[in-house]
């Protein structure tokens, strides 16, 4: 018998072959370096939406407890520099061109510059501003149509854990975009802006925070807004403090309104409610004998789309509001189902007169000149009622007895104001953010003597 054929050996090459490929080094994707740290994400986040603000003509010299900051701290350095003066920091709040600051970067400035993460420098112009709040809003001027700004994400409000890593972004002593990190201190801390202004809701960081971080980004490591930059506890190392995100869109709802931007009234406050640890959008407050109160609306109500564009939290139903046309329509989609559609309508003589002001007035008749002791030729409107929160009422607090009830506002930017459709024809162009020079006249009693003061003061539209 011949001797047995030998069995193939093809399937045991096969499988050794098989084995070979599978236990193969193969390289492995390369994995995220070490170097790209949460901060580092949170910078890479925040830093489009950061810009610096300054001017291109000599500051304005202003009695404040900021002042000495400036002068110490700019001043020598900027002295010579007659092209861009840096001012201090801003964050992007909206992709058209609206940007958050503290009011008393620019206050400084009569020619405001805002230069971008990108190098571009624009001019900017105030839309809305609050001396008590701190916080100014700007809105860029001769943006392209085609640029979209990156606007800063909002944390939810109150979302804040102590001792959390937080970064800061700003132009400390004119060095744009300088980052500094640090942790959430404390929050609701008193701060003291001068001898008038109490905040308690400061929050708290060793973050570094030096002249210039002034109005920029505190943010947490998803990059999100948690607060504004304010200052600097000077006698103290690692002590820095910032507006906190509750209260800067609390503001920006009240500022982010048809009635700001024309002469036009809708009625309609938008707010930003959390429920679960999820924000949703919602009516915050109405305006009586409005629009917004004729078409059923109410406080509380949640909205989910405003023109087709869903919202979730109060500022983005604001950009939509503040964008609106005058006569354009508005179509919201409420949390309910239904469909609500309501259009601004031009506001009363009386209403733009409140709206910027702050007043009621009333014409200054024949009886009312005899009741106040005055002369009848007097040309002027008695001051009925001074709004709590306007800036006038700022002026009211830093004048003691003067700007009350019974004193006369004789004109506005030189121009006389006899009547409230006078008063009201000065105020149809203006918009949130302008100042004007007004001159009252203080009536007071004194021995059963009158006596008339003249007071010229430059306030803030709202």
């Amino acid at each position: 018998m011949g001797s047995p054929m030998p069995k193939s050996t093809t399937p045991i090459r096969f499988l050794f072959l098989l084995l070979a490929v599978v236990l193969w080094p193969v390289a492995s994707p390369a994995s995220p370096s070490q170097r790209v740290t949460p901060v580092v994400r949170a910078v890479n986040t925040i830093m489009p939406s950061v810009v610096s603000i300054g001017t291109n003509e000599r500051r304005v010299v202003l009695k404040d407890p900021y002042e000495q900051y400036f002068s110490e701290f700019f001043d020598p350095h900027y002295r010579y520099v007659t092209e861009y003066i840096p001012l201090g920091s801003g964050v992007v709040v909206d992709a058209g061109g609206l940007i958050l600051t503290n009011y008393h970067v620019v206050a400084r400035a009569r020619n405001i510059r805002v230069r971008l993460a990108s190098g571009e420098e624009f001019a900017a112009v105030p839309v809305a501003r609050a001396k008590v709040n701190d916080l100014c809003l700007l809105e860029l001027q001769n943006l392209p149509a085609s640029q979209s700004l990156t606007a800063a994400e909002f944390a939810l409000p109150g979302d804040l854990l102590l001792g959390e890593t937080v970064v800061t972004v700003g132009n400390p002593f004119g060095l744009e975009h300088s980052v500094a990190q640090g942790v959430l201190s404390a929050k609701n801390r008193s701060y003291f802006l001068g001898t008038d202004m109490v905040f308690n809701d400061i929050l708290q960081t060793d973050a570094a925070i030096n002249p210039g971080n002034s109005g920029g980004p505190l943010v947490n490591l998803d990059g999100q807004l948690i607060g504004v930059n304010l200052a600097i506890r000077k006698d103290a190392q690692g002590i820095g403090f910032a507006i906190p995100l509750e209260r800067i869109e609390r503001v920006l709802a009240s500022w982010l309104v048809p009635e700001r931007r024309s002469a036009t009234c809708l009625g309609l406050v938008p707010g930003t409610q959390i429920v679960e640890g999820k924000a949703r959008a919602v009516i915050e407050a109405v305006q009586p004998d409005s629009p917004a109160e004729a078409a059923g609306l109410r406080p509380g109500m949640v909205v989910g789309a405003a023109n087709g564009v869903p919202v979730r939290r109060g500022i983005e139903l604001g950009r939509i509001l503040f964008r609106l046309g005058a006569g354009e329509a508005l179509v919201l989609q409420m949390g309910d189902g239904r469909t609500v559609a309501l259009k601004p309508r031009p506001m009363a003589a009386e209403e733009l007169i409140r709206q910027r002001l702050g007043l009621r007035v009333q014409p200054l008749n024949e009886a009312l000149s005899r009741a106040l002791g005055i002369p009848s030729q007097f040309r002027a409107l008695a001051i009925s009622e001074i709004d709590p929160a306007s800036d006038l009422a700022q002026f009211r607090n830093q004048y003691g007895n003067l700007l009350r009830r019974g004193d006369l506002l004789v004109n506005v930017n030189g121009r006389e104001t006899a009547t409230i459709e006078d008063l009201a024809r000065l105020l149809e162009g203006t918009h949130g953010g302008m100042t004007a020079r007004i001159v009252f006249y203080a009536i007071d009693t004194v021995n059963r003597r009158v006596t008339v003061s003249p007071l010229e003061v430059e306030v803030n539209l709202d």
